[in-house]
């Protein structure tokens, strides 16, 4: 179990990279009325790893001590972030990501492929950055790796 979180841990920092990196290349390709192929795999991947990355939460939120099922979660903080709050939050943004890419993909033309790209990769990570177990804002049991 501490490999798996070990590696949602650290796969954490890859996909926000990744997403910024998306982030900023459709804002930097917004007036460039292109869409190549770098921009189609930038945001591709983004995608990829953001759903490896809800692999590895949902395998670990199912044999987490700090996922319980009680009458006691809600009232607990830690198990009410990691049981409710957490994994709600993670889908909701990754339904962001997925959303924008595929919309993106739909557009005829560039620029509204990259403003498609930049609002919803854009809203799901500031979704993310809310719903991660920051050790300097949560007081949730979690560590920077």
């Amino acid at each position: 179990m501490k490999g798996l979180i070990a590696a949602h841990s650290g796969l954490r920092y890859i996909v926000l990279a990744l997403l910024v990196i998306a982030i900023f290349n459709a804002i930097a390709n917004l007036k460039s009325n292109k869409y190549e192929k770098k921009d189609k795999m930038i945001n591709l991947f983004a995608m990829i790893f953001i759903h490896i990355q809800l692999l590895l939460g949902l395998v670990l939120y199912f044999i987490s001590p700090k996922v319980q099922f009680v009458k006691e979660t809600m009232s607990e903080p830690i198990l009410r972030f990691y049981t409710v709050e957490h994994i709600l939050l993670m889908v909701i943004a990754i339904i962001f990501i997925t959303l924008g890419r595929k919309k993106a993909e739909k557009q005829a033309e560039p620029a509204k492929r990259h403003k498609m790209i930049l609002r919803y990769y854009g809203l799901g990570l500031l979704i993310i950055f809310i719903a991660i177990p920051w050790p300097f804002i949560y007081n949730v049991g979690a560590g920077y790796f």
